[in-house]
């Protein structure tokens, strides 16, 4: 466990493992087989994982509030510094093929939270889970208990810090309430919180959207707007969250805003919906102008 941890922790968050008997199981070089992984996802996808493939596979665990998190990590260990991609629900397949093909083709790494395929772990909702004190969660009605320090610094110190966005990939119903549909996000819709765009230069599904977040209103966040319009132009629809700390839901985007980590970016597409997550991926890429390491992987 130790060997591995090392390779891709922090220290404090290594610390941390030590003392709560974390398990990462590793072989000689750290990495483990494909087959050896719990991950169904990797599974799925063990004719392109193998020793040539160049990435490293880790299985990773922790407990802090009674929860014994289980965490996927899957690192290009030829081309190390590309984006790392957070898959913070277990029933999101598109999104994991999504964030497969990205760190196979543009480097890095992605961190999934293995969940025996459901979307909650042991009853808490992943993406309801990032606080670091009990007063910055005070609102968060979602998550079990309160704080979750370990979880939060867990996740942050596994991140290449040399890519100055945070990334995270989700999958979503068809339609929403609304329109006769049974999803949450639409850029067909509009609330307190959200503000959604679809583009007008082509004819795109409601569900596929590039998520921004800000603390300002949209109209008020020049870096959203100049964003926005990249993508718009382009054939991709958007939504803009505006986070405030009132209505914090310690989800990953409200962490990240509230804390000022960073930009904060979320690649929507509808459940099967891998080519349209893997263009939408590809345009983003492009926006930051993070070059492809890997041409033959499409």
């Amino acid at each position: 466990m130790i060997k591995t941890a090392i390779k891709t922790l922090g220290g404090a968050v290594l610390l941390a493992l030590l003392t709560n008997g974390a398990a990462a199981q590793d072989g000689d070089d750290g990495c483990l087989a494909a087959s050896e992984m719990r991950d169904k996802d990797v599974k799925r996808h063990a004719a392109v994982l193998g020793a040539s493939s160049g990435v490293c596979l880790s299985d990773l665990d922790f407990e802090e509030n009674g929860l014994k998190w289980q965490i996927t990590i899957i690192d290009n260990s030829k081309q190390p510094n590309g984006p790392t991609i957070y898959l913070l629900h277990d029933n999101e397949n598109a999104a994991f093929d999504t964030a497969l093909y990205s760190v196979l083709r543009y480097g890095g790494k992605l961190i999934a939270v293995e969940a025996g395929d459901s979307r909650q772990f042991q009853g808490q909702d992943p993406n309801r889970n990032f606080g670091m004190t009990k007063k910055a969660t005070a609102t968060c009605r979602e998550m079990r208990k309160r704080p979750a320090p370990l979880f939060t610094q867990f996740l942050l110190d596994l991140r290449n810090p040399r890519i100055n966005f945070f990334l995270t990939l989700h999958n979503n119903a068809n339609g929403h309430s609304g329109n006769g549909g049974s999803g949450g996000i639409s850029a067909a819709r509009k609330s307190a919180v959200m503000t959604g765009m679809m583009t007008e230069v082509a004819k795109a599904d409601e569900d596929d959207a590039i998520l921004l977040a800000g603390r300002k209103p949209f109209d008020q966040e020049r870096r959203a707007k100049k964003a926005a319009a990249f993508f718009l132009e382009r054939g991709i629809n958007v939504i803009y969250e505006h986070v405030i700390p009132e209505r914090n839901d310690c989800s990953f985007s409200n962490y990240v805003v509230l804390n000022d980590l960073g930009e904060y970016f979320n690649i929507e597409a509808e459940h099967g919906h891998v080519a349209q997550q893997k263009a939408m991926l590809d345009m983003l890429m492009t926006f930051h102008r993070i070059r492809v390491r890997n041409k033959s992987i499409k």
